[in-house]
């Protein structure tokens, strides 16, 4: 099977809260004030309903087959603080990254489709 490219299928964004706690979660830089003055940022922008402060993310690569089925493959980011969406699909970032996860996600599940299909035919034709 030849390799999907970009331009061969749509990719989607989906963006949630996180459920994994703020605190203690956020920053690792071994000053514990300029820590909390982190996490207490986001937490203020949470309280604001401001999902980018603290996302999960995921990012769907879909190929649509001329009969209409579609196969997927997904990439998927947690403890995630971006401005905005704008500022998480920068060019060059996560978004272009979790993309390339995404498109090869979905690469190995048509694979895998075609070698299942394949031992299907071999199982019931003897």
């Amino acid at each position: 099977m030849r390799k999907l490219t970009e331009k061969d299928v749509t990719f989607t964004l989906r963006v949630e809260y996180e459920t994994l706690p703020v605190r203690g979660n956020v920053m690792a830089s071994e000053d514990s004030a300029f820590d909390k003055e982190c996490e207490d940022e986001i937490l203020k922008r949470l309280d604001s309903g401001d999902v980018w402060a603290w996302a999960w993310v995921e990012v769907t690569a879909t190929y649509t087959l001329p009969d209409g089925e579609e196969f997927h493959g997904c990439a998927s980011l947690g403890g995630c603080s971006c401005e905005n969406e704008k500022d998480f699909c920068q060019p060059g970032g996560y978004y272009d990254d979790m993309k390339h996860e995404a498109l090869d996600d979905l690469q190995r599940t048509i694979e895998n489709e075609i070698t299942r299909g394949k031992w299907l035919v071999k199982v019931f034709n003897g």
